[in-house]
């Protein structure tokens, strides 16, 4: 697909650092690039957060970006690329932050550097899930079971197993944000 000519003049003006050029397609583009960006994400700050750092990233590296594409479908994917990469950072943290919680709650020899009340905070997050999530939970984080063995033990499918375990853990996440100081582990 060939570019457009109308494309090529408006990236070449920005190459120049036209600042008229630049305004107009902000101006033109930032609305619909926040609800498309809302499409992925349901989060209009982070959403406005992405719009705003690919216009940024535009201003400062245009002179080295090789445009092969209409502007619209430039901003398009790289909005597209900007909302895959938080999703995917979201869940490299949410990994990371499992392990932590999994990693404070399955020690038996505690040397006392971690803080009791972050492991009472945790443990009572837990308790407040439903009797069937926290079994779930417990049997697959604190205990160490797989999927299957879990599905046995509670005599359902591992898909449900898996959606119980994705609930908790947005569950988890709310009770502790909502009701203590363990704000940076969910």
């Amino acid at each position: 697909m060939t570019m457009l000519i109308e494309d090529k003049i408006l990236f070449n003006e920005i190459k120049n650092r036209n600042l008229k050029v630049y305004e107009a397609l902000f101006s033109n583009y930032y609305p619909g690039l926040v609800r498309f960006a809302e499409g992925y994400l349901f989060d209009k700050q982070v959403c406005e957060d992405i719009v705003q750092n690919i216009f940024v990233y535009l201003w400062e590296n245009a002179e080295k970006i090789n445009f092969e594409v209409s502007v619209k479908a430039y901003f398009f994917q790289s909005v597209k690329n900007g909302c895959l990469n938080h999703l995917r950072n979201l869940q490299i943290r949410d990994r990371h932050n499992l392990m932590y919680i999994e990693a404070l709650l399955n020690r038996e020899d505690a040397d006392g550097s971690e803080d009791p009340e972050i492991i009472l905070q945790i443990r009572h997050a837990i308790s407040r899930l439903p009797e069937q999530m926290a079994g779930v939970f417990n049997l697959k984080y604190l205990e160490g079971k797989k999927l299957k063995e879990i599905a046995s033990i509670k005599q359902i499918s591992e898909n449900t197993i898996k959606t119980q375990l994705l609930r908790a853990k947005d569950k988890l996440r709310k009770i502790l944000l909502e009701t203590t100081t363990v704000k940076f582990i969910l």
